[in-house]
């Protein structure tokens, strides 16, 4: 037993956050036998709160959190253990290989405890996080189904579970609005003035207002949002970006985007209520969500009419369900007119393409085709891994067991995915020799993520949830890129953005043709050099990196909304 007045001392401690002594004192004066499950639990959080923690305290955080799991069981102190353990394994596996043991044991004991835990949000919350990172699409899928059912589970997290279905087939896109739209009812309602009580006409300019968290050349929006807001008519707009930063200060995309808007105004550490607030009190006539289920905890900003204009365009490719979000930005490519019905907002389409690039910021440099110097064929994704559907890896697979000399390189965008499952995805087509997967941490530098696309001759598009990013890059490049078109907007961006480069033949319909595709590339090398260099020519002159003329259309699709 533990004296009372040691369970004061360790309280206090704990309270004045002098972790290490607190270490110290429960080492010295607590034997393992006696030591409970929850202090087990307090002992695991010191290593873990430790201001300049070593590999070696998150080490001892999970061996303290196991052994509150284990004592516990289905006790509240279990709950902790296991939720814990689950959270810091994923935080040391992204820095170190050396984790993953502890994350495979983190499964094991998800396992164990599910029958005791499945209906707490926090619970499922982490095995989310564990599955997503272990790329395990029906533990996910599972576990995503049971958090959209729990009424206790928070709104974020509902979201993110619904946003979880771009990434497989199991949901058609009707299915998907519903439950959007459902989930919509989750959110709050804040409180605004009504529009009648703004006077919008002492605006000299239209207020044109973007929310965001993702301000910064860390994150793709920048790269799409610049140059539109930089050739913006400012005779007619006056731009307004709210930030939600998350801690990133300053940065030199961030200083950057702030040149070519009239306010640049940070709310990170405002509430939502607050957000609100400051939105109205600058007479916005039209604002723009570019969040959606990405940054859900900000999105109820906009389940509110806070302007005249509310629109959604670029973060989620897909709808959001709200009934306050009058407009989704799209184009022609990505949802026809009779499909338009399946997506609770009115369908904003520009002329050509939903989106432009603002480039890369580098020198462009032709460089040859790699299959012109190798005696093999190199195919590419640097998409996020968990686009790397089952549908993707049976036909890359199909793609190269027919292509003898061939390779596939891979490298994901995203720190959230163990690169070792991914590998054991195609070991088990027998191709593990076929697969070079390179660590996302080798490649901080911007300019080292793009050199990879040099090594590759044929970049291999994702589906249902495609690429954007990678694809403008590869595209920019002068790499070419195979896309499947899809069946919803979320599954036909790379279908809008090669149709848009005009070469069409990088198109395919189906699975079949998509692989019979690739195959040909490989097959036909001269016809397949002589459109890489085409494409090299005359990308830049495309629709997709013409941001002067699509800032024009965006612009003039706005003002068909405010007349």
């Amino acid at each position: 037993m533990i004296s009372d007045q040691i369970k004061n001392k360790i309280e206090n401690l704990f309270e004045e956050k002098k972790y290490e002594e607190l270490i110290y004192f429960a080492h010295k004066f607590i034997s393992d036998q006696d030591r409970p499950p929850g202090l087990d639990v307090l002992i695991g959080s010191c290593y873990f709160l430790k201001k300049k923690k070593t590999k070696d305290d998150l080490i001892n955080s999970l061996k303290f959190y196991e052994e509150a799991f284990l004592k516990g069981k289905n006790s509240i102190h279990g709950l902790s253990g296991i939720t814990n353990y689950i959270h810091v394994s994923l935080i040391g596996a992204r820095k170190s290989k050396d984790f993953l043991p502890y994350v495979q044991k983190a499964e094991k004991y998800f396992n164990e405890s599910e029958k005791f835990f499945n209906k707490n949000p926090d619970f499922l919350r982490l095995a989310k996080k564990l599955f997503w990172f272990q790329l395990d699409n029906q533990k996910l899928d599972y576990i995503s189904q049971k958090m959209i059912d729990n009424p206790n589970v928070p709104v974020s997290d509902k979201s993110g579970a619904i946003f979880f279905y771009n990434y497989v087939y199991n949901w058609p896109q009707k299915k998907y609005s519903d439950q959007a739209k459902i989930n919509s009812k989750n959110f709050l309602k804040l409180k605004v003035k009504n529009l009648n009580e703004i006077n919008f006409k002492e605006n000299k300019r239209i207020n044109l207002g973007f929310v965001s968290g993702d301000f910064t050349d860390q994150h793709s929006i920048f790269y799409f949002v610049r140059d539109t807001l930089k050739f913006l008519d400012k005779n007619l707009f006056k731009v307004f970006l709210f930030s939600f930063n998350r801690g990133i200060n300053s940065s030199l995309g961030q200083n950057q985007i702030k040149t070519v808007a009239d306010e640049f105004i940070d709310l990170d550490k405002y509430s939502n209520q607050d957000c609100v607030n400051l939105i109205q009190s600058n007479k916005i006539n039209i604002l723009i969500d570019l969040m959606g289920y990405t940054f859900s905890k900000r999105l109820e900003i906009f389940n509110s009419r806070v302007a005249p204009v509310q629109i959604s365009w670029l973060a989620t490719c897909n709808t959001v369900g709200f009934n306050t979000i009058d407009y989704l930005i799209a184009d022609n490519n990505l949802i026809t007119s009779d499909e338009e019905h399946l997506y609770p907002e009115k369908i904003l389409k520009l002329p050509d393409i939903w989106n432009v690039h603002c480039g890369n910021g580098i020198e462009r440099n032709f460089t040859k085709s790699p299959c012109e110097t190798n005696d093999y064929f190199t195919f590419g994704s640097l998409n996020n891994f968990h686009k790397i559907s089952d549908e993707v890896v049976e036909a890359w697979s199909r793609i190269l067991k027919k292509c003898d000399k061939s390779k596939l390189i891979l490298k994901s965008s995203s720190f959230e995915t163990n690169n070792e499952k991914i590998f054991e995805k195609f070991k088990k087509h027998d191709l593990e020799s076929k697969i070079e997967i390179l660590d996302i941490r080798d490649f901080i530098n911007k300019n080292d993520h793009l050199n990879v696309y040099k090594r590759i001759d044929l970049g291999l598009d994702t589906f249902p949830y495609n690429g954007v990013t990678t694809t403008f890059e590869s595209l920019w490049m002068g790499v070419p890129v195979l896309v499947l078109k899809g069946f919803n907007f979320n599954s036909r961006c790379g279908f809008s953005i090669i149709n848009n480069s005009n070469f069409k033949n990088l198109i395919t319909n189906n699975i079949d043709e998509y692989v019979d595709r690739a195959i040909y590339f490989y097959d036909n090398r001269e016809e397949f050099i002589k459109l890489k260099s085409e494409l090299f020519k005359n990308i830049l002159s495309t629709p997709l990196f013409n941001t002067q003329r699509f800032s024009k259309n965006f612009a003039q699709a706005l003002l068909g909304l405010i007349e």
